[in-house]
C-alpha cells in the first residue's frame, strides 16, 4: 500500500477500527492492485480474473483487426491464442484458479469460445459442446486448472518449508475441471453433416459451419422467443409446418425460393 491507504483482510464484517500514520488517518480501501494482482478484503480473486478477461478481450479484438486470422488454418489460430492470449491468465495462476466465482469462470471460458466462434463465423449462441468437439479443445478453465500445479517454477521457498504442502495446491491435477465441465452436445448435432477438416478459406468455413450448426433454422423460424435449439414451438415461416432439424433443405412452401445466405 502507499502511505495514505490501508486494506484490512477479514471475513464477515470488518472490525470497526481506525489507523493513523504520523497523526493522519489512513483511508481504508476494499480493493487494491499489488504486483499485478487485484486484491479484495476476503482474498477472492474474482476481480483479478475479471480484469484479466477485459485485457484478453481487448487483445483478441486487436488480433482480428491487425492480422488476417480469418485466412489461416485452425491449428495456427489455436497456437496464436496460446502464445498471445493465454499467458495473460498464467500470471499467478495457481493462486487465483480456485478462488474465483462460478460466473467469472464462465466468463473465462467465454473468452475462448467466442474467439473460436468468431473465426468459424458462428453466432455467440452456437452450442459450446459442439465447438469443443469439432476443434478438439476444451473449456479454458479446464486447461488452466490442469497446468496450474506446474506454474511454481519462479517461486523459491525457505529450507524450513521442506516437506510441507502448500494449501493452494490440490491433491492432484484434475484434467476435467470441477468448475465448468464440457457442455453436452445436442442430439441433433449427430445427424448433421460429417466434417473431416475445417477449411482455411473464410467463405467455405463459414458456410459449412452454418450448415453443421443449423444456423439457417433461425432464419426461417417464427418462434420469437430466444432459443439455441429446436423445440416444439418452432414453426416455419415458409410452409407453417413444424421447423425441425434441416427443415429448410426440403421445404416446399411458397417462400422456399428465399434462401438465407
Amino acid at each position: 500500500m502507499w502511505k495514505r491507504q490501508k486494506m484490512v483482510f477479514h471475513r464477515g464484517r470488518r472490525p470497526d477500527e481506525s489507523f493513523m500514520y504520523k497523526g493522519k488517518p489512513l483511508e481504508i480501501v476494499v480493493k487494491f492492485t499489488y504486483l499485478g494482482f487485484v486484491l479484495s478484503v476476503q482474498l477472492s480473486f474474482t476481480q483479478h480474473l475479471e480484469a484479466a478477461i477485459s485485457k484478453a478481450r481487448a487483445r483478441i479484438g486487436m488480433l482480428f483487426a491487425k492480422l488476417p486470422i480469418q485466412n489461416i488454418p485452425l491449428h495456427l489460430v489455436i497456437k496464436l491464442f496460446e502464445l498471445y492470449i493465454a499467458p495473460i491468465f498464467h500470471y499467478g495462476l495457481i493462486l487465483w484458479i480456485s478462488k474465483c466465482s462460478q460466473s467469472s469462470l464462465r466468463a473465462l471460458d467465454a473468452v475462448w469460445t467466442k474467439y473460436l466462434k468468431r473465426y468459424l463465423g458462428l453466432p455467440r449462441y452456437a452450442n459450446n459442446g459442439v465447438i469443443y468437439h469439432i476443434t478438439e479443445s476444451q473449456p479454458l478453465s479446464n486447461t488452466l486448472e490442469s497446468i496450474s500445479p506446474h506454474k511454481l517454477g519462479g517461486l523459491v521457498f525457505p529450507q524450513s518449508f521442506a516437506g510441507m504442502k502448500l494449501s493452494f495446491i490440490s491433491d492432484q491435477a484434475i484434467p476435467q475441471s470441477r468448475f465448468n465441465p464440457i457442455p453436452i452436445i445436442p442430439t441433433t448435432f449427430w445427424t448433421s453433416r460429417v466434417i473431416t477438416c475445417i477449411p482455411a478459406t473464410k467463405h467455405y468455413r463459414h458456410r459449412i459451419m452454418r450448415e453443421i450448426f443449423d444456423i439457417a433454422h433461425l432464419d426461417i423460424c417464427t418462434n420469437t422467443t430466444f432459443h439455441c435449439s429446436i423445440d416444439d414451438n418452432c414453426r416455419c415461416n415458409m410452409c407453417n409446418l413444424q421447423a425441425h432439424s434441416y427443415h429448410i433443405r426440403y421445404c416446399t412452401g411458397p417462400l422456399a425460393i428465399i434462401q438465407p445466405s
